[in-house]
Protein backbone atom coordinates (compact mmCIF):
# COMPACT_ATOMS: atom_id res chain seq x y z
CA UNK A 1 0.00 0.00 0.00
CA UNK A 2 2.95 2.21 0.88
CA UNK A 3 4.79 1.88 -2.19
CA UNK A 4 1.61 1.88 -4.41
CA UNK A 5 0.73 5.14 -2.82
CA UNK A 6 4.84 6.64 -3.15
CA UNK A 7 4.11 5.60 -6.95
CA UNK A 8 1.39 7.82 -7.77
CA UNK A 9 1.90 10.54 -6.02
CA UNK A 10 5.47 10.57 -7.57
CA UNK A 11 3.41 10.18 -10.97
CA UNK A 12 1.19 12.96 -10.28
CA UNK A 13 4.37 15.35 -9.13
CA UNK A 14 6.08 14.65 -12.87
CA UNK A 15 2.23 15.18 -14.06
CA UNK A 16 2.49 18.53 -12.11
CA UNK A 17 6.14 19.70 -13.15
CA UNK A 18 5.78 18.54 -16.92
CA UNK A 19 2.38 20.23 -17.07
CA UNK A 20 4.31 23.00 -15.79
CA UNK A 21 7.37 22.58 -18.24
CA UNK A 22 4.65 22.64 -21.09
CA UNK A 23 2.73 25.47 -20.14
CA UNK A 24 5.70 28.19 -19.73
CA UNK A 25 8.69 26.76 -21.73
CA UNK A 26 7.76 23.93 -24.36
CA UNK A 27 4.61 25.31 -25.65
CA UNK A 28 5.56 28.73 -25.57
CA UNK A 29 8.68 28.12 -27.79
CA UNK A 30 6.42 25.84 -30.17
CA UNK A 31 3.57 28.83 -30.32
CA UNK A 32 6.98 31.56 -31.06
CA UNK A 33 8.22 29.48 -34.18
CA UNK A 34 4.77 28.97 -35.49
CA UNK A 35 3.82 32.41 -35.21
CA UNK A 36 7.34 33.20 -36.91
CA UNK A 37 6.93 30.81 -39.43
CA UNK A 38 3.52 32.10 -40.13
CA UNK A 39 3.52 35.80 -40.30
CA UNK A 40 7.00 36.08 -41.98
CA UNK A 41 7.03 36.70 -46.22
CA UNK A 42 8.16 33.66 -47.95
CA UNK A 43 7.00 33.50 -51.47
CA UNK A 44 4.46 30.63 -52.17
CA UNK A 45 2.89 30.58 -48.33
CA UNK A 46 -0.38 31.25 -47.66
CA UNK A 47 0.50 34.21 -45.88
CA UNK A 48 2.60 35.78 -48.58
CA UNK A 49 -0.80 35.27 -51.26
CA UNK A 50 -3.22 37.28 -48.93
CA UNK A 51 -0.45 40.15 -48.31
CA UNK A 52 0.00 40.30 -52.24
CA UNK A 53 -3.72 40.52 -52.56
CA UNK A 54 -5.78 41.64 -49.38
CA UNK A 55 -8.22 38.39 -49.60
CA UNK A 56 -10.98 41.18 -48.34
CA UNK A 57 -11.84 44.93 -50.13
CA UNK A 58 -11.23 47.35 -47.08
CA UNK A 59 -14.06 49.34 -46.47
CA UNK A 60 -13.45 53.19 -47.58
CA UNK A 61 -16.36 55.28 -46.48
CA UNK A 62 -16.97 58.78 -47.75
CA UNK A 63 -19.07 61.84 -45.91
CA UNK A 64 -19.30 64.58 -47.11
CA UNK A 65 -20.68 68.27 -45.59
CA UNK A 66 -23.52 69.63 -47.48
CA UNK A 67 -24.00 73.38 -47.17
CA UNK A 68 -27.69 74.31 -46.57
CA UNK A 69 -26.89 78.54 -46.93
CA UNK A 70 -24.21 79.16 -49.46
CA UNK A 71 -25.75 82.55 -50.46
CA UNK A 72 -25.95 83.76 -46.50
CA UNK A 73 -22.36 82.40 -46.69
CA UNK A 74 -21.37 84.91 -49.40
CA UNK A 75 -23.05 87.61 -47.40
CA UNK A 76 -20.99 87.42 -44.31
CA UNK A 77 -22.83 84.83 -42.29
CA UNK A 78 -22.19 82.05 -40.25
CA UNK A 79 -22.04 78.73 -42.48
CA UNK A 80 -24.35 75.95 -41.59
CA UNK A 81 -23.54 72.43 -43.11
CA UNK A 82 -25.06 69.02 -42.71
CA UNK A 83 -23.39 65.63 -42.78
CA UNK A 84 -23.97 63.59 -46.14
CA UNK A 85 -23.23 59.33 -46.05
CA UNK A 86 -21.48 57.00 -46.20
CA UNK A 87 -21.17 56.81 -49.65
CA UNK A 88 -19.70 53.29 -49.51
CA UNK A 89 -17.07 51.77 -51.52
CA UNK A 90 -14.73 48.39 -51.67
CA UNK A 91 -11.35 49.33 -51.83
CA UNK A 92 -9.31 46.69 -53.52
CA UNK A 93 -5.07 46.41 -53.37
CA UNK A 94 -2.99 44.31 -55.19
CA UNK A 95 0.49 44.06 -55.26
CA UNK A 96 2.36 44.53 -58.15
CA UNK A 97 6.39 44.85 -59.62
CA UNK A 98 7.25 42.40 -56.64
CA UNK A 99 11.11 40.89 -55.98
CA UNK A 100 13.25 40.25 -53.04
CA UNK A 101 16.50 40.87 -52.28
CA UNK A 102 19.41 38.43 -52.13
CA UNK A 103 19.09 37.28 -49.15
CA UNK A 104 15.20 38.01 -48.98
CA UNK A 105 15.07 39.57 -46.27
CA UNK A 106 13.32 42.65 -47.77
CA UNK A 107 11.06 42.88 -50.95
CA UNK A 108 10.23 45.45 -53.09
CA UNK A 109 6.69 46.13 -54.41
CA UNK A 110 4.19 49.22 -55.37
CA UNK A 111 0.69 48.42 -54.87
CA UNK A 112 -2.43 48.93 -57.06
CA UNK A 113 -6.09 50.27 -55.61
CA UNK A 114 -9.02 50.35 -56.69
CA UNK A 115 -12.13 51.86 -55.71
CA UNK A 116 -15.42 50.29 -56.43
CA UNK A 117 -19.13 52.10 -55.44
CA UNK A 118 -21.08 49.74 -53.31
CA UNK A 119 -24.37 50.58 -54.02
CA UNK A 120 -25.99 48.27 -51.95
CA UNK A 121 -24.54 49.19 -48.28
CA UNK A 122 -24.77 53.15 -49.52
CA UNK A 123 -28.41 53.17 -50.34
CA UNK A 124 -30.33 55.22 -49.98
CA UNK A 125 -27.78 57.21 -51.09
CA UNK A 126 -26.24 57.37 -54.91
CA UNK A 127 -23.19 58.36 -56.74
CA UNK A 128 -25.32 60.95 -58.05
CA UNK A 129 -27.04 62.89 -55.62
CA UNK A 130 -27.05 66.51 -55.90
CA UNK A 131 -24.76 68.38 -52.84
CA UNK A 132 -23.38 71.86 -52.39
CA UNK A 133 -20.29 71.69 -51.03
CA UNK A 134 -16.80 73.94 -51.00
CA UNK A 135 -16.01 74.56 -54.71
CA UNK A 136 -11.78 73.28 -53.50
CA UNK A 137 -10.11 73.67 -56.86
CA UNK A 138 -11.45 77.29 -57.22
CA UNK A 139 -10.85 78.47 -54.03
CA UNK A 140 -7.30 76.99 -53.86
CA UNK A 141 -6.40 78.31 -56.90
CA UNK A 142 -7.45 81.88 -56.10
CA UNK A 143 -5.49 81.67 -52.18
CA UNK A 144 -2.92 80.48 -54.46
CA UNK A 145 -2.44 83.31 -56.82
CA UNK A 146 -3.23 85.61 -53.88
CA UNK A 147 0.00 84.60 -52.22
CA UNK A 148 2.27 84.32 -55.65
CA UNK A 149 1.67 88.04 -57.00
CA UNK A 150 -1.34 89.80 -56.88
CA UNK A 151 -1.15 91.06 -60.92
CA UNK A 152 -1.89 87.72 -61.59
CA UNK A 153 -4.61 87.82 -59.24
CA UNK A 154 -6.62 90.49 -61.24
CA UNK A 155 -6.29 88.86 -63.93
CA UNK A 156 -8.17 85.89 -62.57
CA UNK A 157 -10.61 88.06 -61.09
CA UNK A 158 -10.87 89.81 -64.65
CA UNK A 159 -11.46 86.04 -66.42
CA UNK A 160 -12.99 84.46 -63.26
CA UNK A 161 -16.11 84.12 -65.34
CA UNK A 162 -14.28 81.78 -68.16
CA UNK A 163 -12.23 79.85 -66.25
CA UNK A 164 -14.69 78.51 -63.72
CA UNK A 165 -18.19 78.87 -65.40
CA UNK A 166 -19.57 81.79 -64.11
CA UNK A 167 -19.88 81.38 -60.46
CA UNK A 168 -21.99 83.19 -58.34
CA UNK A 169 -20.53 82.16 -54.78
CA UNK A 170 -17.94 79.87 -53.54
CA UNK A 171 -19.78 76.71 -53.69
CA UNK A 172 -20.64 74.03 -56.08
CA UNK A 173 -23.18 72.07 -56.88
CA UNK A 174 -21.75 68.71 -57.48
CA UNK A 175 -22.52 64.88 -57.22
CA UNK A 176 -20.29 62.59 -55.20
CA UNK A 177 -19.55 60.55 -58.77
CA UNK A 178 -18.32 63.59 -59.93
CA UNK A 179 -16.40 65.89 -57.00
CA UNK A 180 -14.71 62.18 -55.84
CA UNK A 181 -13.67 60.46 -58.91
CA UNK A 182 -15.22 61.51 -62.29
CA UNK A 183 -14.03 64.79 -61.95
CA UNK A 184 -15.72 68.76 -61.64
CA UNK A 185 -14.81 70.54 -65.59
CA UNK A 186 -12.95 73.57 -65.77
CA UNK A 187 -11.15 75.49 -68.00
CA UNK A 188 -13.38 74.25 -70.74
CA UNK A 189 -13.41 76.41 -74.34
CA UNK A 190 -11.06 79.23 -72.78
CA UNK A 191 -8.75 81.48 -75.01
CA UNK A 192 -6.84 84.65 -74.77
CA UNK A 193 -6.16 85.33 -71.12
CA UNK A 194 -7.76 83.05 -69.83
CA UNK A 195 -6.29 80.06 -71.61
CA UNK A 196 -2.90 80.96 -70.47
CA UNK A 197 -4.16 81.47 -66.93
CA UNK A 198 -5.38 77.66 -67.01
CA UNK A 199 -1.94 76.33 -68.62
CA UNK A 200 -0.45 77.77 -65.90
CA UNK A 201 -2.61 76.36 -63.60
CA UNK A 202 -1.55 72.90 -65.24
CA UNK A 203 2.16 73.43 -65.22
CA UNK A 204 1.52 73.19 -61.62
CA UNK A 205 1.09 69.17 -62.10
CA UNK A 206 -1.35 69.39 -58.91
CA UNK A 207 -2.22 65.30 -58.48
CA UNK A 208 -6.40 66.15 -57.71
CA UNK A 209 -6.21 68.70 -61.09
CA UNK A 210 -5.56 66.17 -64.09
CA UNK A 211 -6.10 67.10 -67.47
CA UNK A 212 -8.61 66.23 -70.17
CA UNK A 213 -8.33 64.86 -74.42
CA UNK A 214 -10.32 68.28 -75.17
CA UNK A 215 -7.39 70.71 -73.33
CA UNK A 216 -10.18 71.28 -70.26
CA UNK A 217 -9.22 70.60 -66.62
CA UNK A 218 -11.08 68.40 -64.29
CA UNK A 219 -10.88 68.57 -60.22
CA UNK A 220 -11.73 65.29 -58.06
CA UNK A 221 -10.38 64.53 -55.05
CA UNK A 222 -9.75 60.77 -55.22
CA UNK A 223 -9.18 60.31 -58.79
CA UNK A 224 -5.49 60.69 -58.32
CA UNK A 225 -5.65 57.04 -56.05
CA UNK A 226 -7.94 55.11 -58.65
CA UNK A 227 -6.15 52.47 -60.69
CA UNK A 228 -2.77 53.52 -59.71
CA UNK A 229 -0.26 53.05 -57.39
CA UNK A 230 0.83 55.13 -54.74
CA UNK A 231 4.92 54.63 -54.91
CA UNK A 232 7.59 52.01 -54.44
CA UNK A 233 7.97 50.26 -51.28
CA UNK A 234 10.77 48.19 -49.78
CA UNK A 235 9.65 46.47 -46.68
CA UNK A 236 10.62 44.01 -44.21
CA UNK A 237 9.65 40.35 -44.96
CA UNK A 238 10.93 39.40 -41.03
CA UNK A 239 12.91 36.42 -42.08
CA UNK A 240 15.90 37.34 -40.51
CA UNK A 241 14.34 40.21 -37.73
CA UNK A 242 10.73 39.03 -36.52
CA UNK A 243 10.13 42.35 -34.66
CA UNK A 244 10.90 44.40 -38.12
CA UNK A 245 7.78 41.88 -40.29
CA UNK A 246 6.04 44.55 -42.58
CA UNK A 247 8.10 47.72 -41.94
CA UNK A 248 9.06 49.99 -44.33
CA UNK A 249 12.76 50.43 -45.38
CA UNK A 250 12.48 52.92 -48.06
CA UNK A 251 9.76 54.45 -49.64
CA UNK A 252 10.59 55.45 -53.48
CA UNK A 253 13.84 54.51 -52.53
CA UNK A 254 14.38 56.92 -49.81
CA UNK A 255 13.89 56.86 -45.73
CA UNK A 256 12.58 60.06 -45.61
CA UNK A 257 10.57 62.71 -47.08
CA UNK A 258 10.71 66.73 -48.34
CA UNK A 259 7.52 67.72 -47.24
CA UNK A 260 7.95 69.21 -43.93
CA UNK A 261 10.53 71.71 -42.91
CA UNK A 262 14.02 71.05 -42.23
CA UNK A 263 17.06 72.94 -41.19
CA UNK A 264 18.99 74.83 -42.54
CA UNK A 265 21.94 72.13 -42.09
CA UNK A 266 22.12 68.68 -40.50
CA UNK A 267 20.15 65.29 -41.33
CA UNK A 268 16.36 65.36 -41.88
CA UNK A 269 13.94 67.01 -39.26
CA UNK A 270 11.72 63.58 -37.81
CA UNK A 271 8.90 64.78 -39.56
CA UNK A 272 10.14 63.98 -42.69
CA UNK A 273 11.15 60.37 -41.21
CA UNK A 274 9.78 57.32 -43.04
CA UNK A 275 9.20 54.38 -40.30
CA UNK A 276 6.20 51.92 -39.52
CA UNK A 277 4.40 50.04 -41.41
CA UNK A 278 1.27 50.91 -43.86
CA UNK A 279 -0.80 49.69 -41.27
CA UNK A 280 -2.28 46.59 -43.21
CA UNK A 281 -0.17 44.58 -41.09
CA UNK A 282 2.43 44.92 -38.15
CA UNK A 283 5.38 42.78 -37.00
CA UNK A 284 4.12 39.74 -34.59
CA UNK A 285 4.14 39.55 -30.54
CA UNK A 286 2.80 42.72 -29.82
CA UNK A 287 2.10 42.29 -26.18
CA UNK A 288 4.51 44.33 -24.86
CA UNK A 289 4.68 46.64 -27.63
CA UNK A 290 3.00 49.83 -26.23
CA UNK A 291 3.61 52.40 -29.12
CA UNK A 292 3.41 51.56 -32.92
CA UNK A 293 3.63 53.43 -36.21
CA UNK A 294 2.37 53.57 -39.35
CA UNK A 295 3.27 56.08 -42.77
CA UNK A 296 0.83 57.05 -44.49
CA UNK A 297 1.68 58.06 -48.20
CA UNK A 298 -1.80 60.08 -48.30
CA UNK A 299 -1.00 62.52 -45.64
CA UNK A 300 2.57 62.38 -45.93
CA UNK A 301 3.81 61.76 -42.72
CA UNK A 302 4.39 58.91 -40.06
CA UNK A 303 1.77 58.23 -37.47
CA UNK A 304 2.16 57.69 -34.23
CA UNK A 305 -0.14 54.99 -32.27
CA UNK A 306 -0.12 54.39 -28.37
CA UNK A 307 -1.69 51.16 -26.61
CA UNK A 308 -5.07 52.62 -24.96
CA UNK A 309 -6.38 48.76 -23.57
CA UNK A 310 -7.84 45.27 -24.66
CA UNK A 311 -10.34 44.92 -26.77
CA UNK A 312 -11.79 41.45 -28.78
CA UNK A 313 -13.48 41.42 -32.10
CA UNK A 314 -15.83 38.07 -33.07
CA UNK A 315 -14.46 36.93 -29.60
CA UNK A 316 -10.78 37.07 -30.56
CA UNK A 317 -8.57 39.18 -28.08
CA UNK A 318 -6.85 41.83 -29.31
CA UNK A 319 -5.03 45.03 -28.49
CA UNK A 320 -6.81 48.60 -28.80
CA UNK A 321 -4.67 51.33 -30.29
CA UNK A 322 -5.57 54.91 -31.00
CA UNK A 323 -3.46 57.95 -32.48
CA UNK A 324 -1.05 59.99 -30.10
CA UNK A 325 -1.85 62.92 -29.21
CA UNK A 326 1.24 64.87 -31.70
CA UNK A 327 -1.04 63.62 -35.01
CA UNK A 328 -3.28 66.57 -34.74
CA UNK A 329 -3.40 68.12 -31.19
CA UNK A 330 -0.39 68.59 -30.08
CA UNK A 331 2.32 70.59 -32.76
CA UNK A 332 4.64 73.15 -32.14
CA UNK A 333 7.76 74.71 -30.91
CA UNK A 334 6.53 73.91 -27.54
CA UNK A 335 5.82 69.96 -28.11
CA UNK A 336 9.52 69.64 -30.58
CA UNK A 337 7.85 69.43 -33.56
CA UNK A 338 7.34 72.69 -35.14
CA UNK A 339 8.84 71.19 -38.42
CA UNK A 340 5.05 70.46 -38.96
CA UNK A 341 3.79 74.19 -38.70
CA UNK A 342 5.12 74.81 -42.98
CA UNK A 343 2.96 78.46 -42.50
CA UNK A 344 1.41 78.38 -46.12
CA UNK A 345 -1.67 79.83 -45.15
CA UNK A 346 -0.41 83.34 -42.67
CA UNK A 347 -4.18 84.75 -43.55
CA UNK A 348 -6.17 82.56 -42.60
CA UNK A 349 -6.86 81.36 -38.53
CA UNK A 350 -3.43 80.96 -37.45
CA UNK A 351 -1.14 81.46 -34.28
CA UNK A 352 1.14 84.67 -34.38
CA UNK A 353 4.00 81.98 -35.17
CA UNK A 354 2.35 80.05 -38.39
CA UNK A 355 1.25 77.13 -36.89
CA UNK A 356 -2.53 76.19 -36.87
CA UNK A 357 -4.10 75.87 -33.57
CA UNK A 358 -5.15 72.74 -31.79
CA UNK A 359 -6.43 69.92 -33.94
CA UNK A 360 -5.39 70.91 -37.24
CA UNK A 361 -2.96 70.19 -39.62
CA UNK A 362 -1.61 72.08 -42.89
CA UNK A 363 -1.18 69.93 -45.44
CA UNK A 364 0.15 71.99 -47.90
CA UNK A 365 3.01 71.05 -49.44
CA UNK A 366 1.65 67.55 -49.63
CA UNK A 367 -1.68 68.14 -51.83
CA UNK A 368 0.04 71.31 -53.23
CA UNK A 369 -3.18 72.90 -51.81
CA UNK A 370 -3.95 74.29 -48.75
CA UNK A 371 -5.63 71.66 -47.35
CA UNK A 372 -6.02 71.66 -43.73
CA UNK A 373 -6.58 67.93 -41.95
CA UNK A 374 -8.80 67.88 -38.84
CA UNK A 375 -10.28 64.74 -37.36
CA UNK A 376 -13.86 64.13 -38.52
CA UNK A 377 -16.24 67.10 -37.41
CA UNK A 378 -12.84 68.78 -35.81
CA UNK A 379 -13.07 66.40 -33.22
CA UNK A 380 -11.12 68.12 -30.58
CA UNK A 381 -10.09 71.11 -32.26
CA UNK A 382 -9.59 74.72 -30.52
CA UNK A 383 -12.65 76.49 -30.50
CA UNK A 384 -10.75 79.47 -33.05
CA UNK A 385 -12.15 76.79 -35.61
CA UNK A 386 -15.40 75.14 -34.17
CA UNK A 387 -16.98 77.84 -32.94
CA UNK A 388 -17.16 79.55 -36.31
CA UNK A 389 -19.64 77.08 -37.99
CA UNK A 390 -22.68 74.84 -37.12
CA UNK A 391 -23.36 71.28 -37.79
CA UNK A 392 -20.54 69.40 -36.65
CA UNK A 393 -20.97 67.03 -33.62
CA UNK A 394 -18.04 65.50 -32.89
CA UNK A 395 -18.36 61.90 -31.10
CA UNK A 396 -15.47 59.87 -29.92
CA UNK A 397 -16.82 56.79 -30.36
CA UNK A 398 -17.37 57.33 -34.54
CA UNK A 399 -14.35 59.51 -34.98
CA UNK A 400 -11.54 58.76 -33.15
CA UNK A 401 -8.92 56.85 -35.31
CA UNK A 402 -7.69 53.71 -34.28
CA UNK A 403 -6.95 49.62 -34.44
CA UNK A 404 -7.63 46.17 -32.50
CA UNK A 405 -4.58 44.03 -33.24
CA UNK A 406 -4.04 39.95 -32.26
CA UNK A 407 -1.36 40.08 -30.31
CA UNK A 408 0.60 36.97 -31.35
CA UNK A 409 0.43 37.75 -35.27
CA UNK A 410 -0.41 41.61 -35.16
CA UNK A 411 -2.78 41.13 -37.74
CA UNK A 412 -5.46 43.89 -37.47
CA UNK A 413 -9.00 42.75 -37.04
CA UNK A 414 -11.01 45.80 -36.74
CA UNK A 415 -10.55 49.87 -37.15
CA UNK A 416 -10.66 52.77 -39.19
CA UNK A 417 -8.56 55.17 -40.70
CA UNK A 418 -10.49 58.68 -40.00
CA UNK A 419 -9.71 61.88 -41.07
CA UNK A 420 -11.18 65.31 -42.24
CA UNK A 421 -10.38 67.41 -45.47
CA UNK A 422 -10.93 70.84 -44.68
CA UNK A 423 -10.02 74.25 -46.41
CA UNK A 424 -10.15 78.12 -44.79
CA UNK A 425 -12.57 79.80 -47.07
CA UNK A 426 -11.96 83.99 -46.49
CA UNK A 427 -11.88 87.10 -48.52
CA UNK A 428 -9.31 87.37 -51.09
CA UNK A 429 -7.60 90.56 -52.29
CA UNK A 430 -9.17 92.00 -55.27
CA UNK A 431 -11.89 89.27 -55.96
CA UNK A 432 -15.07 90.70 -55.49
CA UNK A 433 -16.91 87.60 -55.31
CA UNK A 434 -14.94 87.13 -51.22
CA UNK A 435 -15.14 90.58 -50.26
CA UNK A 436 -17.68 90.03 -47.55
CA UNK A 437 -16.80 86.66 -46.38
CA UNK A 438 -15.81 85.87 -43.00
CA UNK A 439 -12.49 83.63 -42.21
CA UNK A 440 -13.86 79.95 -41.32
CA UNK A 441 -12.12 76.35 -41.36
CA UNK A 442 -14.63 74.78 -43.60
CA UNK A 443 -15.52 70.94 -43.83
CA UNK A 444 -15.52 69.34 -47.08
CA UNK A 445 -15.38 65.83 -46.88
CA UNK A 446 -14.23 62.93 -44.29
CA UNK A 447 -13.10 59.20 -44.54
CA UNK A 448 -13.07 56.23 -42.67
CA UNK A 449 -10.97 53.70 -44.77
CA UNK A 450 -11.15 50.45 -42.06
CA UNK A 451 -10.70 46.69 -41.88
CA UNK A 452 -13.04 44.51 -40.32
CA UNK A 453 -12.10 41.06 -40.85
CA UNK A 454 -14.93 39.20 -42.98
CA UNK A 455 -16.09 35.44 -41.29
CA UNK A 456 -13.36 33.61 -43.34
CA UNK A 457 -10.55 35.25 -41.96
CA UNK A 458 -11.77 35.19 -38.44
CA UNK A 459 -12.23 31.50 -38.86
CA UNK A 460 -8.75 30.96 -39.79
CA UNK A 461 -7.28 33.02 -37.20
CA UNK A 462 -9.88 31.09 -34.98
CA UNK A 463 -8.74 27.50 -36.62
CA UNK A 464 -4.55 28.18 -36.56
CA UNK A 465 -4.70 30.13 -33.54
CA UNK A 466 -7.36 30.44 -30.93
CA UNK A 467 -7.97 27.10 -30.95
CA UNK A 468 -4.41 25.33 -30.51
CA UNK A 469 -3.81 28.30 -27.52
CA UNK A 470 -7.02 26.99 -25.96
CA UNK A 471 -5.92 23.39 -26.21
CA UNK A 472 -2.54 24.05 -25.19
CA UNK A 473 -4.12 25.54 -22.05
CA UNK A 474 -6.25 22.98 -21.10
CA UNK A 475 -3.52 20.50 -21.14
CA UNK A 476 -1.53 22.27 -19.24
CA UNK A 477 -3.58 22.81 -16.41
CA UNK A 478 -4.81 19.55 -16.68
CA UNK A 479 -2.12 17.54 -16.23
CA UNK A 480 -1.00 20.24 -13.66
CA UNK A 481 -4.46 20.24 -11.81
CA UNK A 482 -4.57 16.43 -11.74
CA UNK A 483 -0.58 16.10 -11.06
CA UNK A 484 -0.90 18.68 -7.74
CA UNK A 485 -4.22 16.29 -6.82
CA UNK A 486 -2.48 12.95 -7.10
CA UNK A 487 0.75 14.45 -5.47
CA UNK A 488 -1.14 15.67 -2.03
CA UNK A 489 -4.33 13.71 -2.18
CA UNK A 490 -3.05 10.50 -2.39
CA UNK A 491 -0.27 10.82 0.60
CA UNK A 492 -3.25 12.55 2.70
CA UNK A 493 -5.57 9.70 1.94
CA UNK A 494 -2.56 7.39 2.99
CA UNK A 495 -1.83 8.63 6.35
CA UNK A 496 -5.57 9.26 7.59
CA UNK A 497 -6.13 5.74 6.79
CA UNK A 498 -3.07 4.94 8.58
CA UNK A 499 -3.97 6.63 11.70
CA UNK A 500 -7.44 4.83 11.75
CA UNK A 501 -5.76 1.32 11.41
CA UNK A 502 -3.14 2.18 14.36
CA UNK A 503 -6.19 3.55 16.65
CA UNK A 504 -7.98 0.06 15.67
CA UNK A 505 -5.03 -1.83 16.69
CA UNK A 506 -4.16 0.55 19.78
CA UNK A 507 -8.33 -0.80 21.14
CA UNK A 508 -8.05 -4.17 20.45
CA UNK A 509 -5.29 -5.31 23.74
CA UNK A 510 -6.83 -3.71 26.33
CA UNK A 511 -10.63 -5.00 25.33
CA UNK A 512 -8.68 -8.47 25.29
CA UNK A 513 -7.08 -7.98 28.55
CA UNK A 514 -10.30 -7.26 29.93
CA UNK A 515 -12.27 -9.90 28.33
CA UNK A 516 -9.59 -12.16 30.06
CA UNK A 517 -9.49 -11.05 33.09
CA UNK A 518 -13.50 -11.17 33.14
CA UNK A 519 -13.59 -15.21 32.66
CA UNK A 520 -10.76 -16.23 35.09
CA UNK A 521 -12.85 -14.20 37.36
CA UNK A 522 -15.63 -16.96 36.44
CA UNK A 523 -13.95 -19.72 36.27
CA UNK A 524 -12.78 -19.08 40.11
CA UNK A 525 -16.21 -18.82 41.63
CA UNK A 526 -17.18 -22.12 40.07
Amino acid sequence: MVQCTLIWAGIGAMMAVSGALLGWVVFPRAVHEKVIENTELRQGTDQFKRWEALPQPLDFKVYIFNVTNPYEVMQGRRPKVVEVGPYIYFQYRQKDNIRFSRDRSKVHFSQQQIYVFDAESSYPLTENDELTVLNMHMNSILQIAEDETYDSLRLINVELNRIFGRPDTMFLRTTPKQFLFDGVPFCVNVIGIAKAICKEIEKRNTKTIRTMPDGSLRFSFFSHKNMTDDGMFTINTGIKDPARTQMIELWNGRTSLDVWNNRSTGPSSRCNKIHGTDGSGYPPFRKEVDRMTIFSTDICRTVDIKLAGTSSYEGIPALRYEIDNNFVNEIGPEYGNDCYCVNKIPKSIVKSNGCLYRGALDLSNCFDAPVVLTLPHMLGAAEEYTALIDGLDPDPERHQIFVDVEPYTGTPLNGGKRVQFNMFLRRIDAIKLTDRLQPTLFPVIWIDEGIALNEDMVKLIDDSLMKVLSLLDIVQWVLIGVGLLLATLLPIVFFVKRCRGDGDRTVSPAVTATTSAASLSTAANK
